[in-house]
């Protein structure tokens, strides 16, 4: 970093000003507004109280739902081939055909949910375009 950049986000913090002449890293480029501009959005951000937590409403959860089901099934099935790959021994024929149909499962689970997404997306943006 330049020093003139350094000092000038120094003096920034400290006396919450920059003089204009001060940063001018080349090109005809002044950034002591940016800066200025930069230190002021973090003194805004500090002044802001977080929000308090507020609980996802039941229309949130039934959207998320069959994410989360995707996503437990996932992890369901990486268990599944891990616990079966750590055991040392080569796989039954059953045990192949068992983690092929949970993987082909999984997928079509995946893409009915994707499909589904895709469909509620196109028609609330056919939606919009009727309202407006």
């Amino acid at each position: 970093m330049d020093t003139s950049i350094a000092a000038a986000v120094a003096s920034v913090s400290e006396t919450g000003a920059v003089a204009p002449e001060s940063v001018n890293v080349g090109y005809d480029v002044n950034l002591s507004s940016d800066i200025a501009a930069f230190a002021d959005s973090l003194e805004r951000a500090d002044t802001i109280q977080a929000p308090a937590k507020v609980e996802p409403s039941a229309l949130t959860e039934a959207i998320f739902a069959p994410l989360e089901y995707i996503n437990n099934e996932a992890s369901a099935l990486v268990e599944y081939a891990q616990n079966a790959t750590a055991s040392g021994n080569e796989l039954s024929p059953g045990e192949v055909v068992m983690l092929t149909a949970r993987s082909q499962e999984f997928m079509f689970h995946s893409q009915l949910t994707a499909n589904v997404a895709n469909r509620t997306a196109d028609g609330l943006q056919q939606l919009f375009r009727q309202q407006s």
